[in-house]
């Protein structure tokens, strides 16, 4: 159990709160700390999603408040990538926290794998920096400073500084080095306000800074999707029925953001309308996969909306308000209730508004235009698409009363009487004493089937001729092209004659395999040269040795994918790759000669085991190449330290101070 443990400042870093731990105890060795701390040496003091923090908990002083679930609310980076997440990915996260996760958190988060890194140094405030040592005696990391997109304070208007502290990940583990103990500047950069990209970067701070104080938001992406899309229903960049008008959607974007502000925050329009590269159109698609928040929020600030305004937004209405809708059966005994559950959006727009559909379980169906300016609109039937049985049957019943009038009738069930009189002929029912007096409808009046008039069938016939022409005038002509040509007859097509239309569309085109224009000899000869040179870098390094892998050279050179998935084409460089990388054995040789320069240095002539253990080749004893370079180096210094100034041999502990 620890002793005690520092108090958490305001919007403190849990990395930070490490560190100024170990400033108070002052241990020889960061692995002690560790050890104090996590209860092992292979704990890893990331600053994105520390892990082990139910053991951290259970180590704390009795009367501490602190529990896991609020040092990760409050004092980690979670808060900042849940929204954006799905439920269950936040809840795998939180348990890989609480537990041994590793870098599994990191991994479930997507951090690793987008394409917006963690900055590569902490981050700080100078005027922040003043004010707490002011207030608190020293100066801490600040969480929200360390987030991507954050380049600016929020409270202080003034650009974000880079400390001399590496946020390094992989291998090796982040070392506790606390505010107090970096190399802080002191240049301050205010914010130009009338400046557009930085009054973005304010929003942007601002709206990171929400979302940190809101660790409860848990939002589905397909909702995420939904929210994106009426508000680009509000911008004319989609259609009601959820077309994304993509040219225009990508130039307003263009327009609103700076190329260099995208390339300062990493997010810059890859792959122009692909969907597959460009991040832009992946978020206004139904969603497959996670994106970065700070994504989200440059599309959030594009769309005139904060962080805020985004998640607690207005009860949204729908084109035709919310649901159930009523059904407009004069026949039906549920007549104006609403018991009509789905709203379906027709395909086609009349006017640029949109057209429901809304069908009761009694066969009666009907379609309005949208969308709805009153309460009263939810009781118009703009077309009566089908009847139904039951208005049928009342039709039926009415008609065997020979007293009521035709027109009595059509009032009873909402229509006029020639609607009446063309349905009694349809359904084949008698005429009454008093209706012989009426003339016969004109054929042309008849309904048979599905009310198929003259005027309707000329209209088909017109529609698929002018369909049919233009098609055979161009051979290879597209969809897209004949929809452009002949918008009013596909519309009314695609309503009337949908059946038809799909049997005489144009047979989809397949695109030209794109040729690539890549000179792989030539890159082939280059990624050799710079593989060779890498790895050279790699082995001459000053500091602890690295081994030569090839996720380590491709890290080097920035091309970890291609050297991954493209090898096959650059036969050179994956020979030069194959003859660089180090084998485990050669590896550790190089550290046991590394570590026997550092004991060299401190004037130290270790044991043999001493030696073996400090250079982490302790496993690989009974190597035959390890064990000649152990003893190579363990000669060497006996020469050396015996031409120099003699000395006892220390204790392993000074030997490891």
């Amino acid at each position: 159990m620890l002793g005690f443990f520092p108090r958490c400042y305001p919007d403190e870093l849990l990395y930070s709160v490490f560190a100024r731990y170990g400033d108070r105890v002052k241990y020889p060795t960061k692995k002690a700390i560790l050890q104090e701390l996590f209860g092992t040496t292979n704990a890893t003091a990331t600053i994105t999603f520390p892990s082990r923090l139910d053991s951290i908990v259970s180590r704390l002083p009795p009367n501490s408040l602190l529990t896991a679930d609020r040092l990760i609310t409050q004092h980690t980076l979670l808060p900042f990538f849940s929204p954006f997440l799905p439920s269950k990915r936040i809840e795998q996260l939180r348990n890989a926290m609480r537990r041994a996760g590793g870098p599994t958190a990191d991994m479930r988060s997507g951090v690793m794998a987008s394409r917006i890194p963690i900055p590569s140094h902490l981050r700080f405030c100078p005027i922040c920096k003043r004010e707490d040592e002011a207030l608190f005696g020293e100066s801490y990391w600040h969480r929200l400073h360390q987030l991507p997109g954050v380049e600016v304070c929020l409270s202080h208007q003034v650009f974000l500084n880079s400390s001399s502290v590496a946020t390094r990940v992989g291998r090796q583990s982040l070392l506790l080095v606390s505010a107090e103990q970096a190399t802080l500047g002191t240049h301050i950069r205010r914010v130009c306000l009338p400046n557009k990209e930085h009054q973005t970067l304010l929003m942007l701070a601002q709206d990171a800074a929400w979302l940190l104080k809101q660790p409860n938001i848990s939002v589905e992406l397909d909702a995420l999707y939904n929210r994106y899309l009426r508000l680009l229903k509000d911008r004319g960049l989609a259609t009601y029925t959820g077309s994304i008008h993509v040219k225009k959607l990508l130039n307003e974007f263009s327009a609103y953001y700076s190329p260099a502000l995208l390339k300062l925050l990493r997010c810059e329009l890859r792959g122009g309308d692909v969907e597959k590269t460009n991040w832009l159109l992946r978020l206004v698609r139904p969603p497959k996969h996670a994106q970065h928040p700070l994504y989200h929020l440059l599309l959030i600030q594009f769309l005139g909306c904060t962080a805020e305004g985004f998640f607690q937004p207005p009860e949204a209405l729908s084109s035709f308000g919310e649901g159930p809708w009523q059904c407009l059966n004069p026949a039906a005994d549920h007549y104006k209730q609403p018991v009509i559950m789905e709203c379906r959006l027709g395909k086609r727009l009349r006017y640029g508004k949109p057209i429901g559909r809304f069908s009761c379980r009694c066969g009666f169906a009907y379609a309005r235009t949208g969308p709805d300016s009153s309460p009263e609109d939810k009781f118009h039937v703009g077309r009566i698409i089908s009847f139904g049985q039951v208005w049928e049957d009342k039709l039926k019943h009415l008609w065997q009363d020979s007293s009521m009038s035709i027109s009595e009738i059509g009032r009873r069930l909402g229509v006029d009487p020639l609607t009446v009189r063309r349905h009694a002929a349809r359904l084949k029912l008698s005429l009454s004493r008093s209706d012989k007096r009426l003339k016969p409808l004109p054929r042309a009046t008849l309904l048979e089937g599905k009310a198929v008039s003259a005027a309707w069938e000329n209209k088909r016939h017109r529609c698929r001729s002018k369909w049919l022409s233009a098609m055979k005038q161009r051979r290879e002509i597209t969809l897209k092209v004949l929809r452009g040509k002949l918008p009013r007859e596909y519309a009314w097509l695609q309503q009337h004659d949908s059946e038809w239309l799909k049997r005489h569309k144009p047979r989809p085109q397949r695109r030209a395999l794109s040729t690539t224009s890549v000179d792989w000899k030539r890159r082939d000869a280059d990624y050799a040269a710079a593989v060779r040179a890498a790895a050279s870098r790699l082995k001459t390094a000053s500091g602890r040795p690295v081994q030569v892998t090839r996720t380590a050279i491709g890290r080097a050179l920035g091309a970890i994918t291609l050297l991954r998935q493209k090898l096959d084409k650059m036969p050179l460089t994956a020979q030069v790759l194959s003859s660089v990388v180090e084998t485990r054995e050669q590896y550790a040789v190089r550290r046991v000669r590394w570590t026997a320069d550092l004991f060299y240095q401190e004037d130290v002539l270790p044991r043999e085991w001493q030696l073996m253990l400090r250079a982490n080749v302790y496993s690989l004893r009974e190597v035959s190449a390890v064990e000649c370079v152990v003893e190579d180096a363990l000669n060497m210094l006996k020469s050396k330290i015996s031409q120099s100034q003699p000395r006892r041999a220390t204790s392993f502990k000074r030997a490891m101070s």
